[in-house]
């Protein structure tokens, strides 16, 4: 029937005093009970949107009473003025990103840089951002698609076998280009005796261009389980410390992977980039301030860089609708990404990130989970043998084997290979989201976005009543993905 063990345990109560009435030959009695009984099974066991009925309105319920209790209205302690200089340093973010901080690494790499270290003590899971430059695939044949997702699995297999990295996150953001990089190149190159007529019509051109351009933001966050570091964590010193000790041992290795993978550039994150990061990810606005001071410190200009991990927030964020999420003047709608049935060819998502029109934003964030090699290869052992044991079952009573059926087993047969090659099995969970102004029909750009996931073969669930948890696996590179929680 398709029903978990707690569905399953659940339905049966529901019916118990139905079927006790039937069996004492109490006709009246089961009448009355009939449509609590039907009621409840409902509840229990039809899904809808991909919950049961009964989730929610369990979910309605805590939805509504954190609105009238105000506990999902945000505001941040740096716009109102009085946060301390120790406020300032500690992240101060709303939502699940709430428990999270962020600490200064020690030094890492030849170039002794300070690495971004990100304590999620709920996940328990420490990780790091890599800002990432890659020529993306457009230009690429087949063979070299093909090539690029054998590394991702020679990566995620890696990662499986050293049994410490818990989660690799890759995320893409597709932004409005400010155009302050430019701008600042012109001006170190522009003739001073150039005529006017040519300044005007450079002056127009470039803003014709720099309206209608985007740019992609690539980000890697690397995370690994807390569970598994802290005998090696304590022999590298403890703490912070000790912890982000052990997280660099897998850098590196990450790092070629992700070089095979066609990644021209790569840069782990210092504490600030990452705030900036977060920063724009709630407030696109906020990009050209950035890059600007970026480029003046870059000539020797005095200005001032970085941002404070304590500002990096949305200055206000009231209480989200059900459906989208306000974030200072913005609004944004995200989803859970569903993969498809059949199989489709890499870099078939890349017209997910194509903006609609200028000054919107789209992402996609995908955050793979390795399993233990072992693990994979005895739970494929196991899939194998149920999909033969209900073919042959099915034959052998003479009913035909349906689409599904054979589609398992055509699944299994892949994933036996995938084993064999040296791969290993990954729990992915994908979650895009599009932003546009507050003051923009967001609904109307949000059809847009699920009509282009339909046109790429996938198909997008609206994370109904948990749009801000949604945003941040969706837009933040955290390392925070899509809640796992599912009815028994």
């Amino acid at each position: 029937m398709g029903l978990t063990g707690w569905q399953t345990v659940l339905s049966a109560v529901a019916l118990l005093p139905l079927l006790l009435a039937v069996s004492q030959s109490r006709w009246m009695a089961a009448i009355q009970v009939l449509p609590v009984s039907a009621t409840a099974v409902a509840l229990i066991a039809v899904p809808v949107r991909g919950r049961p009925a009964a989730r929610w309105l369990a979910d309605v319920y805590m939805f509504l009473w954190g609105r009238f209790m105000g506990w999902s209205r945000w505001r941040s302690a740096a716009s109102t003025g009085t946060a301390t200089l120790k406020e300032l340093r500690t992240a101060d973010l709303p939502g699940v990103a709430a428990a999270l901080r962020l600490h200064d690494g020690p030094p890492f790499g030849p170039t002794l840089q300070r690495v971004c270290v990100i304590q999620d003590p709920r996940a328990g899971r420490w990780s790091a951002v890599a800002q990432v430059t890659h020529p993306g695939l457009a230009a690429v044949d087949d063979a070299t698609r093909n090539a690029y997702a054998d590394q991702l699995g020679s990566m995620l297999a890696a990662a499986s076998r050293g049994e410490q990295v818990s989660r690799i996150s890759i995320m893409i953001r597709t932004v409005p280009d400010d155009g302050a990089e430019r701008a600042a190149w012109i001006a170190d190159n522009m003739s001073p005796s150039a005529p006017d007529i040519a300044r005007q019509v450079s002056a127009q051109l470039e803003h014709a261009v720099v309206a209608a351009a985007v740019r992609h933001e690539v980000f890697v966050t690397v995370g690994v389980s807390e569970a598994r570091i802290r005998r090696n964590a304590a022999q590298a010193g403890s703490g912070v410390a000790g912890r982000a000790r052990v997280l660099y041992r897998h850098l590196q290795e990450i790092e070629n992977h992700l070089r095979a993978l066609g990644a021209t550039q790569l840069r782990w994150l210092h504490t600030e980039d990452v705030a900036a990061a977060v920063r724009t990810g709630y407030n696109m606005a906020e990009a050209p301030v950035l890059e600007r001071a970026k480029q003046e410190a870059a000539r020797g200009r005095p200005t001032v860089t970085g941002l404070p991990v304590g500002a990096a927030g949305p200055v206000n964020a009231p209480s989200p609708s059900a459906r989208s999420y306000t974030h200072d003047a913005f609004a944004t709608v995200s989803y859970a990404l569903l993969l498809p049935d059949l199989p489709t060819r890499v870099g078939a998502l890349a017209r997910l990130l194509e903006p609609s029109e200028p000054g919107e934003r789209r992402t996609l964030a995908l955050h793979y989970e390795p399993q233990d090699p072992s693990k994979a290869a005895r739970q494929v052992e196991r899939d194998i043998w149920t999909a033969e044991m209900a073919a042959e079952v099915k034959r052998s009573r003479g009913f035909r084997v349906g689409m599904a059926q054979r589609r398992r087993a055509t699944e299994t047969a892949v994933h036996e290979n995938q084993v064999v090659a040296g791969h290993t099995m990954v729990r992915v969970a994908g979650a895009a989201s599009v932003t546009v102004p507050v003051n923009w029909p967001v609904e109307d750009h949000a059809a847009n976005f699920e009509a282009t996931a339909r046109a790429c073969h996938y198909r997008l669930l609206r994370l109904e009543l948990a749009q801000d948890s949604g945003f941040v696996a969706a837009c933040l590179p955290l390392g925070v993905g899509l809640p796992s929680r599912v009815m028994g």
